[in-house]
């Protein structure tokens, strides 16, 4: 393992040892994830910035978040090859499957306000930019913000176009898009991109088929007050098999295979969401200026889990194997950004996020028949909602020095209506707040040199899942879950080296009442608080033009999360945090003709974790290494666009985990080689 890692870091070397004879300067990126424009190399927090044409001209079949998210330190995405889950993404080693990480989609919260995000209708085709928040300053939205990822959809420009998209590939996966943009270079005209996209795969594992509909829109204009409007649209159906986990026994036996009860009660997943949202910026007078974001959303989720008819019969109190639910959810985030001076401004705002699920459960059998909707079991109205008022302050009080800093009050509130008392009322309320400040200060006493320091108090609340079950058994949410509190520190440098940038951060996060798996009972998961644990370490990476179009991307980072306290007998102090990576580590080189070919290759190494907290099992670590190729044709109204990736090269055998799962069965075998290829053809009116 190490010396993979260091012959990553022998390159980097190497490589900025060649960068460092000359140094050129770079193009200003602004950025928005701290609320105020400013600019990404002058900022107080380790911000890294995405473009969504870059992604597209390295990736194959462009259908996952994972794939941007690639290369930049301090951030674990990790590709499930299971359409029926979400990835695993986690910031500087936080809770994984999307907890814990703040997801915003064009102004819309992809995280509930109860933490739990999804990424499956992010629409990767007509995706614009990333800002990746990483550090103290994630605390600036709220609850469960170890890390924010703002995503947004690309504005659409003229001349104005019509695109189609074909990729096919292995396993008989096929994408079908059609893309609409333009507009936007006259006063008061609006700019449009409408992205359509369907997805099919039969997938490599049994029971591993999907299919997925998509619609994106998004439009801007500028109206004669001045005041600039957006609306978006969002529909995503996706309709997924499930093929679960396997032991590492059954994994090396037959990656292929499904557990036996997967296919007897077809475990599968078909989710419906639609959402809409409007944004409003207006400068009021040369100090003021008002932003509005507003948004509503239904979400519907059918899903049929694996779970024996004698687990779910033997216990009055069990939900049973049919999850079903509906979701609404709406909020506002407003604020006011007032310059008092050009170096010193205050925003002030208010952010408000409303949820409720109409929940219900159950059983996953009928008669004799298995895989079927079955009798009631569950039926309850769940609500959580936040109010979180919030200041912020940008002041260079020198030339060389400035001082960002912010304080939020976060509340969440959590209500359950139970409609359902056979297995007991599991009615209930509970509210948690929290006093979140964060200050941070950064110098730039040298032209290519930034130097920054931050620090900040965060918490999470469990998610309305990890508190629908006590672990006594007992009836009623779980308000016995603490959430856990964070101290965080970062210190930090950014530097342009060569045609690059070059950013280095060493990081630590104290956390209290961390929660973690109390067990799995007849079904039910249920959660604890874990006491101290610690989660701290270093990142390094560096992007840039190396010659002419040769880019190259170099990141790694180092984590070590641990238990500071004894939690039980299997889960002792010092013990490591299931699901981090010590180590990870990326590299990508490519050339990038502007009109003409494009080639290249990239390599991830994703280091050995641990697979539950006992510490008794790992999954190995792995190296997987991609190649792309692709030619570009662009003349007049035409352009063709033809590519084809190769995925995992060198055929490894290796895979995602599940982690503390209570049958043992803790691995996702992860796709062998694959391919796609395919070709964009574009008209340009």
């Amino acid at each position: 393992m190490m010396k993979k890692t260091a012959i990553a870091l022998l390159v980097a070397s190497t490589s900025f040892n060649v960068l460092a004879d000359e140094t050129t300067a770079l193009d200003e990126i602004k950025v928005n994830a701290i609320r105020g424009e400013m600019d990404q190399f002058s900022s107080p927090a380790s911000i890294d910035v995405v473009e969504g044409e870059d992604v597209r001209k390295k990736s194959g079949m462009n259908i996952s978040l994972s794939e941007a998210l690639q290369g930049i330190a301090g951030v674990t995405a990790v590709e499930r090859h299971n359409y029926a889950q979400d990835i695993n993404l986690s910031t500087r080693g936080s809770r994984a499957s999307v907890r814990g990480v703040r997801l915003y989609v064009d102004g819309i919260p992809a995280t509930m306000p109860d933490g739990q995000g999804v990424t499956t209708h992010i629409d990767m085709n007509s995706l614009g930019k990333i800002e990746v928040l990483k550090g103290p300053f994630s605390s600036l939205y709220g609850n469960s913000s170890a890390g924010a990822i703002l995503i947004q959809t690309q504005r659409g420009q003229n001349p104005a176009s019509i695109e189609t998209i074909v990729d096919g590939g292995s396993n008989g996966t096929w994408h079908y898009g059609l893309k609409a943009q333009g507009g936007g270079d006259g006063k008061y005209v609006p700019d449009y991109v409408l992205s359509v996209n369907r997805f099919t795969t039969k997938g490599e594992r049994d029971h591993s088929a999907a299919r997925q509909n998509q619609v994106n829109l998004k439009t801007n204009w500028t109206m004669k007050n001045g005041a600039e409007f957006g609306f978006t649209f969002n529909h995503n159906h996706i309709k997924a098999q499930d093929p679960g986990s396997l032991s590492y026994a059954q994994w090396k036996e037959n990656r292929d295979q499904v557990a036996s009860n997967i296919s007897l009660f077809n475990a599968r997943k078909e989710v419906r969401q639609t959402q809409a949202g409007i944004t409003y910026r207006q400068q009021l007078n040369a100090k003021n200026t008002v932003n509005l974001t507003a948004y509503v959303g239904e979400r519907q989720l059918e899903q049929y889990l694996a779970i024996p008819r004698i687990t779910q019969t033997r216990n009055a109190g069990h939900a049973g194997g049919v999850i079903d639910f509906t979701r609404n959810y709406a909020g506002t985030d407003a604020y006011l950004q007032h310059d008092f001076t050009p170096n010193f401004n205050l925003i002030s705002g208010v952010a408000f996020d409303y949820m409720q699920d109409r929940r219900k459960g159950y059983e996953n059998f009928l008669g004799t028949q298995n895989g079927v909707k079955g009798n009631l079991r569950r039926n309850e109205k769940n609500k959580v909602y936040n109010l979180d008022p919030y200041l912020q302050t940008n002041w260079t009080f020198l030339d060389d020095w400035t001082l960002t800093g912010g304080l939020r009050y976060s509340t969440t509130t959590f209500k359950s209506k139970d409609y359902y008392f056979s297995n007991g009322d599991d009615s209930g309320r509970k509210k948690y707040e929290k006093w979140l400040p964060s200050v941070g200060i950064s110098w730039k006493g040298l032209a290519d040199t930034n130097i920054y320091a931050s620090y900040s108090r965060g918490f999470e609340t469990g998610t309305f899942l990890e508190m629908s079950y006590r672990p006594d058994g007992v009836a009623g949410l779980n308000f016995d879950l603490k959430p856990l509190t964070t101290d965080n520190y970062e210190i930090g440098i950014k530097r342009i080296l060569g045609e690059g940038l070059l950013t280095a951060a060493l990081f630590r996060s104290n956390s209290k009442d961390d929660i973690i798996s109390a067990g799995t009972f007849d079904g039910r998961a249920t959660y604890r608080n874990a006491g101290k644990t610690r989660r701290q370490g270093a990142e390094l990476s560096w992007k840039g033009n190396l010659w002419e179009d040769l880019q190259m991307t170099i990141a790694y980072n180092y984590v070590d999360a641990r238990f500071r306290e004894t939690v039980s007998d299997t889960i002792r102090q010092g013990n490591r945090i299931a699901g981090v990576a010590k180590h990870n580590a990326y590299a990508s080189l490519g050339w990038f003709d502007k009109q003409g070919w494009r080639l290249g290759a990239d390599v991830r190494y994703h280091g050995k974790v641990q697979v539950n907290n006992a510490n008794s099992e790992s999954a190995p670590s792995y190296t997987v290494v991609g190649t792309y190729a692709g030619y570009l044709w662009d003349q007049v109204n035409w352009a063709v666009d033809t590519h084809v990736r190769v995925n995992n090269l060198f055929n490894k055998d290796y895979a995602t985990v599940v982690i503390n799962d209570s049958n043992g069965r803790y691995y996702e075998p992860a796709l062998k080689r694959n391919f796609s290829a395919g070709v964009n053809i574009k008209y340009k009116f």
